[in-house]
């Protein structure tokens, strides 16, 4: 398998692909529950200033006819998206310890992106 790229433009972002640019809603769900609240927020800092960049570029297709490079950056900018609450909230982790059971989630619905 071939390495993913992102458009020429958002090389800076190349180094968060393999960890980030999760293709589906429960993929994106599970990373936000696996990783410390630092390695989230390292995330966080580096997408947030690229973020209107991103949605910019990616406002020029409809999502069933993104080429591949622009697929990697729409998968990148769903995990921000899905992620970024944490962050956002001020919270100390990524989770309430004991609010909720988040290993009984279950995806039962398709999401736009598979």
């Amino acid at each position: 398998m071939s390495a993913r790229r992102l458009p020429e433009a958002f090389a800076d972002l190349s180094h968060l692909v393999q960890e980030w640019a999760l293709p589906s809603e429960r993929a994106r769900f599970l990373k936000l529950h696996a990783v410390r609240i630092d390695e989230l927020r390292t995330f966080y800092d580096t997408m947030l200033p690229r973020m209107q960049a991103v949605l910019d570029h990616l406002n020029a297709y409809q999502v069933a006819e993104l080429p591949e490079d622009a697929r990697t950056l729409y998968e990148l900018a769903m995990t921000f998206a899905e992620t970024a609450h944490p962050i956002d909230l001020g919270w100390k982790d990524v989770d309430f310890p004991d609010a909720y059971d988040w290993r009984k989630f279950e995806f039962r619905t398709v999401s736009a992106d598979g």
